[in-house]
Formats: structure tokens, C-alpha cells, sequence
């Protein structure tokens, strides 16, 4: 099956990245190192094995020096930038300024220690061997003026994946604050209240049999002002009880879900019992084709068709950890082609029944 057609024509829908990256590096470090390990064992003459393996902590010590200079090269580069907006982004503290722009990880740390210990060790046996003081400076001027060099060309950068993997490890994506403004200000307060607002209706407290919110995710992020405009088969049967609650300042302010109504015509003419479901866009969807379709936002086409699945991924995990919310949804990913709806979600109702049954 082409993977495109996955999800209703959505296409597939991506997991979480792994830990991969860093398994595949630890590889390729022992795969890189362990040669050098047993060429030295092998080397018979005691005192060139011993040169060798000095030479060795002693350029290892070398780049990982170099590692650090050139970091530090480029924090100060970005201290000179951020020292232009002190007033604004840091409320004048110079102290928060150098906590920002002079943060290390504990890999810097690790990495410093290393490099300090191992040049300190081949220099104290063997000096003379690797170094003179005018060569040790050069080196330094050389790790400062390559550092700055390649800041200034870019390749220091983030590549697209590295920023990928750093805004969703950190819930930093525009998908993930959609999601979670969609959770708080919307399904965490009327999910809960589903059943009950379903219950008071006497029209369609027997009707509705499936008491969940269905909610539409087309692909490309487009929301009818009625889903009639995008299915036909799909209609209007009316309002649940609206549930009114005072929120941001708002007295009264009215949650109202509307039930709709899916045919379900047979071949000869007559029709089967309709569903009757309590659907809607997910309206956050809208925002992002909106982004999509303004040149200032500075979202293509394909960042939102990323930026949708992630959304999806995002609130099916925030849902599925909330109690009050498990269970009283149903996500419904489609491509968005016209005239799909009714056939995606009589699918699913399907696809459900039969794994109750099962």
C-alpha cells in the first residue's frame, strides 16, 4: 500500500525521534578507534609504542582544545549582538546576558576536563617531543581565527533536522503550542462535560450513540465554515445543550457542539439507520493554513504539511495523558479532497465496531 494513502489519504503520520543519532556516532566512534588501539598493541619496540600512543593523547588533547576555543569564539560573537538588545530582551540585567549567551552543557564541561588532563599528561612526559611554547600559541590562534571564520560563513548552523530535534524535544514547535492552546482553552473544558451535555438533550440523547467528539484534520489545514461545504453527505441535525462557563474575563461564555447527520443510502434505493455524531474541525488547523497562504509568517507549504502532522501527533499525546479526556475523542486525519468525510468516518465507525467485537 502506498504509504500516502495511509490515514485516510493523509499519509503517514511520524513518530518521536529516537535516540538513533547517537547510537550511530558511538559506532562509528569505537569502529575509528579500535583500529588505532590494535595497531598499537602489535608495535613491538616499547619506546616507539610509547611515542605513539603520547602523540595520540597528545592531538586528541589538541582538537578537543580546539573544540572549545572555537565555541568560545562564537559565544563572544554572540555576546557583541546581544549586548545591542541588553535593555529589551534581558530588562537591562547583564547578568541574565551572560547566563544566555555564555550557557555550556555538560558535554563542554566533560570535553574542557578531557582536553586540559590529556595534554597535560603528554606534555609532562614528553614536551619536547610535540611542542614549543611559539607552536602552542599559534595553534590557539589558529582554533580562534577558524572558529570565527566558520561562524561567519554559517556553517555553525543548525541544520533543519537539528532544529527539528530541538524544537520538539522542547515543545518549541508551532505545532506544539497550537496543541496545547487547543487543549487548554477548549477540550480540557468541554470533553470532560461531553456525556452530560449529550444527555440533556431530548432529541438526541438515544440518537447520538457514540459519545465522543470527532474531530476532522484534513491535510491541508483547510476548514469549511460547515462541513456540509466539503461533504454533502454530511448535514447539520442541530446543537447539543450549549454549556456556559465565565473564562477570561467573559460572563457566560457559550461551548455549544453541533451533531451531525451521515446518510447511509444502499444500492437499491432505500437507506440504512443514519449516525448521528457530534463532529468539528479542529479549528487550530485553520490558523496554520492561514500562516501557509501569508508571506510574513514565513511558513511554506511544506513546513505546514509537517507542522499539521505534528499537531496531530502533539494532541493525541497531551489527550491521551488526561483522564478526563481519554476516550471522548476520536481523531480523524483525512487529505482533504471534497466529498471524502462521510466515507472516512462511516470507515471508522466501522473499523471500531469491529474491534469491539473482536
Amino acid at each position: 500500500m502506498d504509504p500516502q494513502q495511509l490515514n485516510n489519504g493523509f499519509g503517514p503520520l511520524s513518530k518521536r525521534r529516537g535516540k538513533s543519532a547517537k547510537v550511530s556516532a558511538a559506532i562509528i566512534l569505537v569502529v575509528m578507534v579500535l583500529p588505532y588501539v590494535f595497531t598499537i598493541n602489535l608495535v613491538q619496540d616499547k619506546k616507539e609504542n610509547k611515542d605513539d600512543f603520547l602523540f595520540f593523547t597528545y592531538v586528541t588533547g589538541r582538537l578537543l582544545l580546539s573544540f572549545i576555543i572555537g565555541k568560545l569564539m562564537q559565544k563572544i560573537c554572540l555576546f557583541w549582538e546581544e549586548m545591542q538588545h541588553k535593555e529589551t530582551r534581558y530588562s537591562g540585567s547583564w547578568m541574565k546576558l551572560l547566563k544566555s549567551t555564555f550557557a555550556f552543557g555538560f558535554g563542554d564541561y566533560i570535553f574542557a576536563f578531557f582536553s586540559v588532563f590529556l595534554l597535560t599528561y603528554a606534555l609532562q612526559v614528553e614536551c619536547t617531543t610535540f611542542c614549543r611554547a611559539k607552536y602552542f600559541w599559534l595553534f590557539c590562534l589558529n582554533s580562534c581565527w577558524f572558529a570565527v571564520l566558520s561562524f561567519i560563513v554559517g556553517s555553525r548552523e543548525p541544520s533543519i533536522v537539528e532544529v527539528s530535534q530541538i524544537n520538539e524535544r522542547e515543545n518549541k514547535n508551532v505545532a506544539d503550542g497550537l496543541a496545547w492552546s487547543y487543549y487548554f482553552g477548549y477540550l480540557k473544558l468541554v470533553l470532560p462535560k461531553l456525556d452530560e451535555q449529550i444527555g440533556k438533550s431530548e432529541e438526541y440523547r438515544y440518537k447520538v450513540t457514540r459519545k465522543k467528539l470527532y474531530i476532522l484534520l484534513p491535510k491541508n489545514c483547510y476548514t469549511f465554515e460547515t462541513i456540509d461545504k466539503a461533504d454533502p453527505r454530511v448535514t447539520i441535525a442541530g446543537n447539543l445543550e450549549p454549556y456556559e462557563m465565565n473564562r477570561a474575563g467573559i460572563l457566560k461564555r457559550v461551548y455549544r457542539h453541533t451533531v451531525h447527520r451521515i446518510g447511509r443510502p444502499r444500492p437499491d434505493g432505500g437507506e440504512d439507520e443514519p449516525y448521528f455524531l457530534v463532529l468539528e474541525y479542529a479549528t487550530p488547523l485553520m490558523s496554520l493554513y492561514d500562516m501557509s497562504m501569508n508571506a510574513e509568517a514565513g511558513l511554506s507549504r511544506e513546513q505546514r504539511d509537517e507542522q499539521v502532522v505534528l499537531f496531530i501527533r502533539k494532541l493525541k499525546e497531551i489527550l491521551d495523558e488526561c483522564p478526563e479526556c481519554r476516550n471522548k475523542y476520536e481523531l480523524v486525519p483525512f487529505s482533504g479532497e471534497d466529498n471524502q468525510i462521510a466515507d472516512v468516518l462511516v470507515q471508522k465507525i466501522a473499523e471500531a465496531d469491529v474491534a469491539i467485537e473482536a
